[in-house]
């Protein structure tokens, strides 16, 4: 399996606090399609109570796939965002390809950012332009994913979380309460609201089930140079993984 599988992030966002109505916007950009981002706010409760020093190591170091500096006066300036800075600049060093996607809100001069290093400046695109940029970044056959995964099979995780569910207003009364009957449920639902959709040969997959959460893998066609990948409303569900079908069933689904 290619190495980025153990990757826990898609993208991980640095900025400094005068520029976190961006990098909120970015993150949701990102999200809605479909990629697993680390924006602090999002990971609150994991962050709690934890020794930032060495976790930050692994968010802004070996846990994702690329680093996304927001490259302002501020950022150059204070010890947080130095520190995440830092970190990445290590990995880089072990990186065989691109590892740094830097954004620039101004003209600042970031110590350890090389000149003739290619960037997107926020004062030319907007948020979504850069988010669809960098989602296209990630599918590009250089940085490490064989060329044949430029094929349009992919294949999608959501999920849902039972003991949150069962309480939902919204879920109708007729609706199973046994968790196996629920999730057989469930499982209909979502391939229910996808069928709205336009894709190619979807199918589910398989699904996961440990007493209190539900995960559901729907292999589906997309060519991702034609069109965004959207969902659009799916209630409950929540997508936690896009990926090409490759790396997730290497001998073929």
């Amino acid at each position: 399996m290619p190495e980025e599988a153990t990757h826990e992030f898609d993208f991980a966002i640095s900025f400094a606090r005068p520029d976190r109505e961006v990098a909120a916007l970015l993150a949701q950009e990102l999200a809605e399609r479909g990629y697993v981002v680390f924006y602090d706010r999002a990971f609150q409760s994991r962050l709690i109570g934890r020794r930032l020093h060495r976790d930050f190591k692994w968010v802004f170091g070996k846990g994702t796939r690329f680093f996304i500096p927001l490259v302002s006066a501020a950022y150059a300036e204070r010890p947080w965002p130095q520190l995440e800075w830092s970190i990445a600049r290590e990995e880089a060093e072990r990186r065989p390809e691109e590892f740094i996607l830097p954004l620039r809100r101004d003209d600042t001069i970031l110590l350890g950012l090389p000149d003739d290093v290619a960037y997107l400046d926020l004062r030319e695109y907007t948020v979504k332009e850069v988010a669809q940029i960098l989602a296209d970044k990630l599918l590009w056959p250089e940085i490490g994913l064989p060329v044949h995964l430029a094929s349009n099979e992919w294949v999608a995780t959501f999920g849902v979380l039972i003991h949150e569910l069962v309480s939902d207003p919204d879920l109708p009364a007729d609706a199973p309460k046994q968790y196996p009957l629920l999730c057989d449920w469930l499982e209909q639902d979502l391939m229910a609201r996808l069928e709205s959709l336009l894709f190619e040969n979807q199918h589910m997959m398989e699904s996961g089930r440990n007493g209190e959460t539900l995960s559901v893998r729907v292999a589906f066609d997309w060519n991702p140079g034609h069109a965004p990948l959207e969902f659009g409303d799916l209630g409950w569900w929540e997508v936690l993984e896009v990926l090409p079908l490759g790396p997730v069933y290497p001998t073929g689904a």
